[in-house]
């Protein structure tokens, strides 16, 4: 007989709404939300979670470090590491992620960072991300690592992730990118437009071929000069905002995107915004310097952006917990937006919304347990096991 919870009295923030629900889990699934009391008997084990909130699970597809993890580096353990780690900060599953490598050593790397997964227990490890390397705005990524995209490199980036790669991130109006984007759609990659120079006008085409979502919504996005005219000049954030089916990642620090513009992205409908940190090296730790890449060197402060001696950005320190709370404060965003912004818009973007991403009869039992007063996380469920407590780490 499977392992059967009664996780009951709490109330959960499903897409419909936020609900008093007993919330049932067999083994690692859910298997129903029912009204409270309608369950009973020596066959199910009563979690009480009176008074607290239910939330899916946070999932984050852009995290290039966490701790004193750097993926680039592509140790043995370290996304074992972070994938143990997480779960304190509510996460259920995220994309490890890496910048642009130079060319020479970019599929060692791929190939090293996919083995890695196997050691992986925790939060789930659902594939790479990888934000470049074909990019026209370099941002915080060295620009001599930078390539040109075609098939022919499409075709290699698969196959040294064997079979992990889960998302590319390309700006869409270099020479060759249809054929790349082309490639990597037919083996089920998401792609995310961004470091992106692409005129406002062509955005509808390059979304055509297959494009999923942005990354960092508002960064690296060269803003255009007014042209005395009188008249707003269309942008490419402009454009972006347009494509109604287009979701769009931000880094809720209140540094990469203003408040104000988080106040705006949070009126659109709830599966347009996503939540992705961009962390970096030491992110849930106090602030410290590290080298990104050779020769640059970098500096975090917890809950903010990382930045060079320049005061340049390169990613954050962001949690996913810090950023669900920040856009409930900054944005005026409610649960159920909060929910889809960091849960199911994200397990959406790259496939997996029929498995994960919400409270919903079937899904994946991930999830957790926050205090209503403050929205911190007192329990993480993933698969039906309790792999964080507030008080002390457990399975259950």
């Amino acid at each position: 007989m499977g392992v059967k919870q009664n996780w009951a009295g709490g109330l959960a923030v499903t897409p419909g709404g936020v609900l008093r629900r007993d919330l049932l889990v067999e083994n690692d699934r859910i298997v129903d939300l029912v009204q409270p009391g309608l369950v009973a008997g020596s066959d199910w084990r009563t979690v009480d979670v009176s008074g607290r909130l239910l939330l899916p699970g946070l999932i984050d597809l852009l995290q290039h470090g966490f701790d004193v993890n750097l993926y680039s580096d592509a140790t043995p353990d370290g996304v074992a590491d972070s994938a143990a780690k997480l779960p304190a900060r509510g996460v259920t599953a995220f994309l490890p992620s890496i910048g642009c490598q130079p060319p020479e050593q970019f599929g060692a790397i791929l190939s090293r960072l996919a083995g890695s997964f196997k050691r992986a227990q925790g939060a789930r490890a659902l594939g790479i991300h990888s934000e470049g390397p074909c990019f026209n705005s370099p941002g915080a990524h060295n620009p001599q690592n930078l390539q040109l995209p075609s098939a022919d490199l499409a075709s290699s980036m698969l196959e040294n992730a064997q079979g992990r790669l889960a998302a590319v991130t390309i700006a869409p109006e270099l020479p060759g990118a249809e054929q790349f984007i082309r490639t990597m759609k037919a083996a089920g990659v998401s792609i995310h437009f961004g470091h992106s120079q692409a005129a406002p006008d062509d955005v509808s085409r390059y979304v055509d071929w297959g494009i999923d979502a942005v990354t960092h919504m508002y960064d690296v996005m060269r803003a255009l000069p007014p042209d005395n005219s009188g008249v707003h000049v269309f942008s490419l954030p402009d454009a972006l905002l347009a494509e109604r089916h287009l979701a769009l990642g931000v880094v809720a620090d209140g540094i990469h995107t203003h408040p104000k513009l988080l106040r705006l992205l949070a009126q659109l409908p709830a599966d347009r915004v996503f939540l992705e940190t961009d962390s970096m090296k030491y992110a849930g730790l106090p602030g410290t310097e590290f080298e990104f890449y050779p020769g640059y060197f970098v500096t975090s402060a917890p809950g903010k952006a990382v930045r060079d001696s320049d005061g340049g950005l390169c990613g954050s320190s962001l949690t996913s917990d810090e950023a669900m709370r920040n856009y409930i404060s900054m944005a005026g965003a409610d649960l159920v937006q909060a929910a889809h912004a960091a849960s199911l818009v994200p397990a959406r973007v790259i496939g997996r919304e029929g498995e994960m991403g919400s409270l919903e009869t079937g899904k994946l039992a991930d999830f957790v347990v926050l205090d209503p007063s403050d929205f911190t996380v007192l329990q993480t469920i993933v698969g039906g096991k309790t792999l964080f407590r507030r008080d002390h780490a457990a399975a259950a």
